[in-house]
C-alpha cells in the first residue's frame, strides 16, 4: 500500500485481504479502462486521478486495479479478476471513468459497468470525457436505468468532477 498523507492507495501488489479492509477508511474503487503491459506508450488515467485525490486532500483509500510498474502484464494472472471483484464488492463507491479510445477500448469495463449497475447502482459514479470513443450505449443505458427507477442521474465529463462526486457520495 502506498500512503500520501491521509490517502491510502491499494494496487495489485497488495493482498486481497488488505483491499477488502481498506484500513478502515472509506474507499473508492477506480474502475475503467486499464493500460496493459503491452501498451507502454499509453499513460494510465489513474495517475492523474491520484494527483486530484491528493489535491482535494481525500482522507480515505483508493483501490487502484493496476500494477505499480506500468510494463507489468496481467497476462496469465488469473487471480486479478477476483482481486478486483473483492475490491469492487467491499468498497464504498465505485468510480467509473471511461476515457475510451481506439487503443484503450475497455472491454472488461463494459462487463463491470453492467454488472455493478445492475447489482449496486447506488454505489456508482459515472464519468467520461466528451470525446470518449463509442460510449453512447453506456450513456444511454445509464440514463434509461436511472429514469426507470425514478432517480436523477449525472454523467460527469471531467475526471476531477467525477472524483468530487465520488467523494461527495461517501
Amino acid at each position: 500500500m502506498e500512503t500520501y498523507n491521509n490517502l491510502n492507495v491499494f494496487r495489485y501488489e497488495d493482498s486481497p485481504e488488505s483491499v477488502t479492509k481498506s484500513n478502515g477508511k472509506p474507499s473508492i474503487f477506480l474502475a475503467g479502462p486499464t493500460v496493459r503491459g503491452n501498451q507502454p506508450h499509453l499513460t494510465s488515467w489513474r495517475f492523474e486521478a491520484i494527483e486530484i485525490f491528493k489535491k482535494l486532500e481525500f482522507n480515505g483509500s483508493i483501490i487502484l486495479p493496476e500494477f505499480t510498474y506500468k510494463t507489468e502484464s496481467d497476462k496469465g494472472k488469473k487471480w486479478i479478476p477476483l482481486w478486483e471483484f473483492n475490491g469492487l464488492k467491499s468498497c464504498n463507491v465505485i468510480l467509473f471513468w471511461i476515457p475510451r479510445t481506439k487503443e484503450l477500448i475497455g472491454l472488461t469495463t463494459n462487463w463491470e459497468h453492467g454488472y455493478w449497475a445492475g447489482k449496486y447502482m447506488e454505489k456508482l459514479i459515472y464519468g467520461r470525457p466528451d470525446d470518449a470513443y463509442r460510449i453512447d450505449y453506456i450513456d444511454t443505458m445509464w440514463e434509461a436505468i436511472h429514469q426507470d427507477e425514478g432517480r436523477t442521474f449525472q454523467i460527469y465529463n471531467t475526471l476531477e468532477d467525477t472524483i468530487k462526486a465520488s467523494i461527495n457520495k461517501l
